[in-house]
């Protein structure tokens, strides 16, 4: 995938954002900081009446790793391949950055001040700081990105009475990963609360239980393909994931998957249809009868579509 040059304009859209909102932050340290006694208050209620208090600088140190991080992914992004990708991850840290500099300094002043009030029309702003810190980085990494290739494959070579299927697996340690922290995580809740609230602990666990399993099921799968269409089944748990019988299939090929195109990893649901993504690289695509598409990100894609061709093709013969 080759990538667009950008302009000098472009290159400050996705810089500046972050790096203006790391310089509030720094200079509303410096001036108001020394001023801010030891509590201050840190959590208000519906009406902005305080209700919390503790030490400004542990939030501080927290909302200047994020938005010093935000600045480094930003110039990151610049060399990004996959401007898809660098779009989404942009997106995501600078919102956060954006709100939690904008909390911060909005407790920074109000307590130097003397005001420690917040009321809820507060949220607007900082969700508009967010918006304006996140979109335009965003918006310029999309409009550099160069097309997604598509490919056409010629189908496999087989006689009319031949049987064929195509199989595959693949999957992600992240997920593994993921999905067995949030089912430990889940346990530890559940322990933590159950002497205060046996209801809340019930609760909390089973949340963060069903969570993990979701990612757990999706840490391994078989993509099959053969007379009955295209399957997605978990390996560990035979949970089938997508099925799009032959059909409801009116082509097929593979592409150079974004995991910013389709909106992420993991089982992913967006106007182009349904994917399962774990990587950036080949997929095997599925385009349906009226619209949409299916997708699944692996190695052999190729080899995929084509035997799935050969399907499409014996379909149309007979």
């Amino acid at each position: 995938m080759t990538t667009r040059s950008m302009g000098t304009g472009a290159r400050v859209a996705v810089v500046a954002p972050s790096v203006v909102v790391a310089a509030a932050l720094g200079v509303v340290a410096v001036t108001v900081g020394p001023s801010l006694p030891g509590r201050v208050a840190t959590h208000f209620d519906g009406s902005g009446t305080p209700n919390g208090w503790g030490s400004p600088w542990v939030f501080f140190w927290i909302t200047a790793v994020v938005a010093v991080g935000a600045v480094v992914l930003a110039v990151a992004a610049l060399r990004f391949r996959d401007r898809r990708t660098a779009a989404m991850l942009t997106l995501v840290l600078n919102l956060l950055a954006g709100v939690l500099v904008s909390v911060w300094i909005v407790i920074a002043l109000s307590n130097a001040a003397g005001d420690a009030t917040m009321p809820w029309w507060w949220t607007i702003v900082f969700l508009v700081v967010a918006v304006a810190a996140a979109l335009p980085p965003a918006l310029a990494l999309v409009r550099s990105a160069p097309p997604v290739p598509a490919h056409d494959v010629e189908p496999l070579d087989v006689a009319p009475d031949a049987r064929v299927a195509w199989r595959a697996r693949i999957g992600s340690r992240w997920f593994a990963a993921v999905g067995a922290f949030v089912v430990l995580a889940g346990a530890w809740a559940t322990w933590l609360t159950a002497t205060e609230d046996v209801g809340v602990a019930v609760v909390t666990g089973a949340l963060l239980l069903l969570a993990g399993l979701a990612v757990l099921v999706l840490a391994r799968v078989e993509v099959t393909v053969d007379r009955r269409g295209m399957r997605l089944t978990s390996t560990w748990t035979r949970i089938p994931l997508m099925r799009v019988p032959l059909d409801r299939i009116e082509s097929c090929g593979y592409e150079v998957v974004s995991p910013g195109q389709w909106g992420g990893w993991g089982y992913r649901i967006s106007g182009r249809g349904v994917a399962y993504v774990v990587r950036s690289g080949p997929g095997l695509v599925a385009r349906l009868r009226g619209g949409g598409a299916r997708m699944v990100t692996v190695p052999d894609a190729e080899r995929g579509a084509a035997a799935l061709g050969a399907l499409l093709a014996a379909r149309e013969a007979a």
